[in-house]
C-alpha cells in the first residue's frame, strides 16, 4: 500500500521538482490556489501554492525509491522526525485535491447562473449571468418592472446564489 509523505523544496522550485518526479514516473502533488490580483486595472489570475516550499509525493514504504526522489532536481529533503519520514494522511491529501478542484470552477459564473448583486442601488437584486463583459464586467439579465433589461457590473459586485 502506497502511502503519501512530505518533500522540502528548494526555494521557488516546487513546480519544478514535481515535473522531475512525474517523469520519473513518481505521483506528486503540489496544491496551488488561484489568486485574483488587479493590475493596472486589469484582473489577472496568478497561481500560488499553498504550502510554499513543499510537496507531496506517494511511493510504497517497501519498494519506493526515496534515493532518487532525494536526489531530485529542486528536492532539498525529506521532512523527517527522527529517523522516519513524515507520513501524510490520504483523506488530508483528497481534501486537498478537491479544494483546488472546487476553486478552478469558481472564479466566475457560468451563463445562466442565478447571482445576486451587493452593489448600492441594486443590493441583494438576483439577476442571471448572461456573459463576461471584459476582465472586469460582467453582463447581467435583471428582471425590473416586469421587464428583463441588460445591465453591465463590475465582477467584484457579483456573487452566486447557491
Amino acid at each position: 500500500m502506497d502511502s503519501w509523505y512530505l518533500l522540502f523544496c528548494k526555494s521557488r522550485q516546487e513546480a519544478r521538482a514535481q515535473v522531475n518526479l512525474q517523469n520519473q514516473g513518481i505521483e506528486a502533488f503540489f496544491p496551488q490556489l488561484q489568486k485574483q490580483q488587479l493590475i493596472k486595472g486589469r484582473r489577472t489570475f496568478k497561481q500560488s501554492a499553498v504550502f510554499p516550499s513543499y510537496l507531496f509525493v506517494r511511493l510504497n514504504p517497501h519498494t519506493g525509491n526515496f534515493a532518487a526522489v532525494k536526489n531530485t532536481c529542486g528536492i532539498s529533503s525529506f521532512v523527517s522526525y527522527g529517523a522516519s519520514y513524515q507520513l501524510v494522511p490520504e483523506q488530508l491529501i483528497k481534501e486537498l485535491k478537491n479544494l483546488e478542484l472546487a476553486q478552478d470552477s469558481n472564479n466566475l459564473p457560468q451563463p445562466g447562473d442565478l447571482v445576486c448583486l451587493n452593489n448600492g442601488s441594486f443590493k441583494d437584486v438576483q439577476a442571471i449571468f448572461k456573459e463576461s463583459d471584459g476582465d472586469m464586467r460582467s453582463i447581467l439579465l435583471v428582471n425590473l418592472l416586469n421587464k428583463q433589461i441588460e445591465m453591465s457590473v463590475d465582477n467584484r459586485e457579483l456573487k452566486r446564489v447557491s
